[in-house]
């Protein structure tokens, strides 16, 4: 970089005739309304309000080249691609479909103009920010980062005054730094160029987004995030300098900016782990941060006799820094974790508390957080999480954490109450399902629903009698206990149970089940029905056999009660419920923790017809059930798997995995079989020299692929088919590694 590089803001924005910009707006994209300024430093800005709509129309300077623009607009559709759940703008494309078209400014100077959609929000002030948003800050800053990671742009190595990597090469502008600043920023100088840009080579680098300041993020009321927006400083740099930016200016300004940054790294760090390296420069580089933004305000003032007043919060941030020291400083961004006992002083305490409850694997897994399908243990170790289903837009998601922390900040009681929260999920639970069901009864879990549904039909009916599959898993309460054989373990079954054959395990034997009922008195009064046969093996799909079954339920005057605790919440690929994409005549749903992506919520949906005489026979209610934090989980859940398609995503993922599978198996004898419905998943492994199913081999493998860091269990009454069934977020990446590490592991005869 010369001396006096091109000021980013040295060239005068776009001279424009509203009424000629309205009318150039509304010949290129049909758009046509009020249009009211907003801030912009070196663009025009402008909330272009048609009727109902919203849109954000920017006009470039006249400097920008096409190169610029087209870096941003194929960073939000990367990101919108790979990222559903980051909330950035879209491009509205022109009527004649281009992304952006040339205006002719009053001085005749050309800008480019593109119209965005629409984010809404407000920007927050720094010091409204508590602990847990700082650190929500952190993960979102973590978040777009990782979003970011495959992208490669050539405009993004242009050089940009704002990265900090450059800093060294704005040296040559500290005589225009006032002189009772100057020995603060040469110290910084100095700094960098002996401990920091040395470093910066080896570290990770990747386009980042490079200035997710306050101004260029959205919140709702609430403070959760509703849009990040300016791509204009993005740039290929190291990672953690991103993180720099990100701390430097959302702290710039508060009286506990130490603190602050504090909390803001703890949450970034909880997405993406900062490296050794990386973390021991956090500091210098939020350093550099404040002496840039110094610099570049100083040169611009006697360049251009004034500058944009951003430079005296982040002197003062830098002169706290330098008094409490920058080693010191980097100390504190040690991540702080949760103090923990040991592992093994974990394991005895919780022998000695739950007795012998089983845990998974040989060597227990002791987990401290997770974050979408990754999970990390106490020695920093991350797994990839190919088995648990409950948390279905995977761990700790931002939308969930979000809106049940705020409404736990405003409200959490019974729903005796008249609130909005458990009459919207209701509705929109109903509206995903067919015209039939009408009523909702919220519950604590699946099996409180399943118990529940199962009352339902015992009073509906007046008969005791169940079904259930062979190796079926319904719930821990003493109902569903009976129709849970998996949990047996050799017991006789319940008197008033009869057990039939899973799907492709042997003929439909309903009505041999139906007929043993009838004659021992107790007559039929429900069939549970996991959609995707779980514990049996995952069977599903099976149409045809879960449609036969209900009519022959029907037949003997019982419900069929679909248990969409597994198989619901789009897991299948192919709808919201795994009934419904079989078009099987259910007569009651059960749904279990995926609801609330793991925060305690339930439901039993069924017809007006059977739940309001049983509610007015019995009085029933649930004092937590649908509790108003719970109900903002499961809605939640429900407009995130509606927003970013995991529906289609599922079926997609679930279909390439399923191939990956099956090439995995085609070069093994001792894989039966592969079988899957979306991201519910099964692979039967035998003895080669047998061909008879094999736990002892299937449990090596489980351990084998914990060991490689993947982590999946085993179903199937002879506990020798492994269970996958991911997070719904599950993507091509994951599938890739977890077919790899299955190849690697299984050992070959």
């Amino acid at each position: 970089m010369s001396s006096t590089p091109p000021d980013p803001l040295s060239v005068p924005g776009p001279d424009l005739d509203l009424d000629g910009l309205r009318a150039s707006v509304r010949e290129a994209w049909g758009l046509d309304g009020d249009l009211t300024a907003l801030h912009g430093e070196r663009d025009c800005n402008f909330r272009l309000d048609s009727g109902s709509a919203q849109h954000l129309l920017k006009v470039h300077n006249p400097a920008d080249p096409e190169a610029v623009l087209d870096l941003q607009r194929s960073a939000l559709d990367h990101l919108r691609a790979v990222a559903p759940e980051l909330p950035v703008p879209g491009v509205v494309r022109t009527l004649d479909g281009l992304p952006w078209v040339p205006l002719t400014g009053r001085d005749g100077r050309v800008s480019l103009a593109w119209v965005h959609t629409w984010l809404a929000g407000r920007h927050p002030e720094p010091a409204e920010l508590d602990d847990a948003r700082l650190r929500e800050w952190g993960r979102a800053s973590a978040r777009l980062g990782r979003g970011l990671r495959g992208f490669a742009h050539p405009a993004a190595t242009q050089p940009l005054v704002w990265d900090i990597k450059r800093l060294p090469q704005l040296r040559s502008w500290l005589p225009a730094v006032a002189a009772d600043r100057r020995a603060a920023i040469e110290m910084v100088l100095d700094r960098f160029d002996e401990r920091v840009a040395p470093v910066l080579p080896r570290l990770r680098a990747q386009v980042v987004h490079n200035d997710l300041a306050p101004t260029n993020v959205l919140v709702d009321d609430d403070l959760a995030l509703t849009g990040i927006t300016d791509f204009g400083d993005m740039t290929h740099t190291a990672l953690v300098c991103d993180l720099a930016v990100t701390v430097a200016d959302l702290v710039s300004g508060r009286t506990d900016g130490i603190e602050a940054a504090q909390e803001i790294v703890a949450g970034y760090d909880a997405v993406t782990p900062l490296e050794a390296d990386e973390r021991a420069l956090v500091a210098d580089l939020m350093a550099g941060r404040c002496a840039a933004t110094v610099l570049i305000t100083a040169w611009r003032t006697r360049g251009q006799g004034s500058a944009p007043e951003i430079d005296d919060e982040a002197y003062a941030l830098l002169e706290v820094m330098l008094s409490a020291g920058l080693d010191s400083l980097g100390d504190t961004f040690v991540v702080r974790r949760r103090a923990g006992r040991s592992t093994a002083t974990l394991l005895e305490a919780r022998t000695t508390s739950f007795g012998g409850q089983e845990l998974s694997y040989d060597q227990p897994l002791h987990l401290v957080r997770g974050d979408g399908v990754v999970l990390e243990a106490a020695d920093g170790r991350r797994y990839l999480d190919a088995y648990n289903n409950v948390p279905v837009l995977g761990h700790s998601h931002p939308a969930v954490a979000s809106a049940v922390g705020a409404q736990l900040a405003t409200l959490n009681t019974n729903s005796r109450y008249l609130q909005d929260a458990p009459v919207e999920l209701a509705e929109r639970l109903l509206a995903t399902l067919p015209d039939r069901f009408d009523r909702v009864l919220l519950v604590n879990s699946g099996s409180e629903a399943n118990d529940l549904a199962w009352r339902i039909a015992q009073h509906a009916t007046g008969a005791s009698g169940g079904i259930a599959t062979e190796w079926a898993y319904h719930g821990v309460t003493e109902a569903t206990y009976a129709f849970s054989p998996e949990s047996w373990h050799g017991a006789a079954a319940p008197e008033h149970m009869r057990l039939v054959p899973p799907p492709l395990a042997g003929d439909l034997q309903i009505d041999a089940a139906i007929s043993s009922l009838i004659a021992s008195g107790h007559g039929v009064a429900a069939m549970l029905v996991d959609g995707v046969f779980t514990s049996d093996g995952v069977h599903g799909p099976a149409h045809a056999w879960t449609r036969a079954a209900a009519e022959a339920v029907h037949r003997a005057g019982g419900l069929y009660v679909a248990d969409e605790v597994q198989a619901g919440h789009g897991r299948t690929g192919q709808h919201l419920w795994s009934f419904v994409a079989g078009d099987v005549p259910a007569d009651l749903v059960t749904l279990g923790k995926p609801m609330g992506n793991g925060y305690p919520v339930a439901a039993v949906i069924g017809p007006a017809a059977l739940v309001d005489p049983f509610v007015r026979g019995t009085d029933y209610f649930s004092t937590f059930g649908g509790s108003t934090a719970a109900c903002a989980a499961a809605l939640a859940v429900l407009r995130t798997i509606e927003d970013h398609g995991l529906v289609a995503h599922a079926g997609r993922v679930g279909a390439t995995l399923l191939d990956a599978l099956r090439q995995v198996a085609a070069q093994r004898d001792d894989i039966a079989a592969v079988r899957g419905w979306g991201l519910a998943l099964a692979v039967d492994v035998v003895d080669p020299d047998t061909g008879r199913p094999s736990a002892e081999r299937a449990g090596r493998i489980v351990e084998g692929l914990r060991e490689g860091g993947v982590l999946i269990g085993r179903t199937g009454r002879d506990r020798a088919s492994l269970k996958i069934r991911p997070p719904l977020v599950f993507a091509d990446e994951h599938v890739d590694r977890l077919a790899s590490a299955m190849t690697g592991v299984m050992p070959r005869s």
